[in-house]
């Protein structure tokens, strides 16, 4: 529990840190390599997937019973995939690593399904 917590909270603070860079220092990079709206949706998935965490962490804490692990690995995997490609692809467009994203996006929504399978799956013993 305490590092699916711990990859929340960071994923949090890379995105935080990422938005605050992206709208100052990186800024001209970014429009140069026409990649504003892509690292824009890295920092919304990055902040989205930090929160699940954050929620996995406290529900896991809540209901011990329930075998959360399998939702948080799918969302830290699939969130490097997903969003540090699109995080590296805004600076290095040419990257041949962006087959990844589909991946990443595909183990995302793999974690987000399994999450309602659990949710539904307690709802219906409860």
């Amino acid at each position: 529990m305490k590092t699916i917590l711990a990859s929340g909270v960071i994923f949090a603070f890379i995105s935080i840190v990422m938005s605050a860079l992206g709208s100052h220092a990186l800024k001209s990079i970014l429009s140069e390599n026409g990649a504003s709206a892509n690292f824009a949706l890295a920092n919304q998935f990055m902040m989205y997937h930090a929160l699940a965490l954050i929620l996995v962490a406290i529900l896991y804490h809540l209901f011990p019973e329930i075998n959360f692990n399998y939702v948080a690995y799918a969302f830290i995997i699939g969130s490097i995939l997903f969003q540090g490609i699109l995080y590296l692809k805004s600076f290095y467009p040419e990257s041949k690593l962006g087959f990844l994203n589909p991946i990443g996006g595909s183990v995302l929504m793999i974690g987000w399904l399994y999450f309602l399978f659990l949710v539904i799956k307690e709802v219906k013993s409860a």
